[in-house]
């Protein structure tokens, strides 16, 4: 990933399996976000960060929030996360590529962001998006190009990201060597997968 890149992180989602915001569960003694954070930062990304409900619980569990992220919010979650998706792709600058990550797939490697860049930008002329795949199966982090971002700010709010991608003409698929791709921590127990000592 080039540095500056901008990289949305949706967690404006109610987490009503978990209990409690996934961004703020603990892991190696401190809220979730700050890894995800973490690692973006190590590959070089610059976040966006879609809050809704919980933002109060966001703020007072991150008081330095602001400093690490363009913190932007969904007033109506409900309608589900392609509107969150939205929110953070108003808060980008229209002409660069965005990634799209779910705050509760863990970041990938370095290497992973860097593959998605050079596949969009350097052999994908006229594809809408590069997605990592891992053993054949599709993940995160997404990464869109500047027109297909411009084009889903226009979707209905409704709109599932996942069918908008297989509407594009072109996408292309990355093979990576991350597991992390696949990953989706839905439960308390799968973060203990992350860090058995959890």
């Amino acid at each position: 990933m080039s540095a500056g890149a901008e990289v949305i992180v949706l967690a404006a989602g109610r987490s009503s399996r978990m209990g409690e915001p996934k961004g703020l569960v603990p892991f190696r003694g401190r809220p979730w976000l700050l890894s995800q954070l973490d690692a973006i930062e190590r590959a070089g990304g610059r976040v966006v960060l879609v809050l809704g409900a919980d933002r109060e619980l966001y703020r007072g569990a991150l008081p330095d929030l602001d400093r690490r992220a363009r913190v932007v919010f969904n007033d109506d979650p409900d309608r589900g996360p392609f509107s969150s998706l939205q929110c953070g792709l108003a808060a980008v600058p229209p002409d660069a590529p965005v990634f799209v990550l779910p705050v509760d797939v863990p970041a990938a490697s370095p290497a992973v962001w860097g593959a998605l860049r050079e596949a969009l930008t350097g052999k994908g002329e006229g594809a809408g998006a590069a997605v990592p795949e891992y053993e054949g199966r599709g993940g995160h982090p997404v990464l869109l190009a500047p027109a297909t971002a411009a084009n889903l700010r226009l979707r209905p709010a409704t709109s599932r990201l996942d069918a908008e991608l297989t509407a594009l003409p072109l996408v292309i698929r990355v093979p990576v060597k991350d597991p992390a791709v696949r990953l989706n921590l839905n439960a308390p127990q799968d973060w203990g997968k992350l860090d058995p000592g959890q």
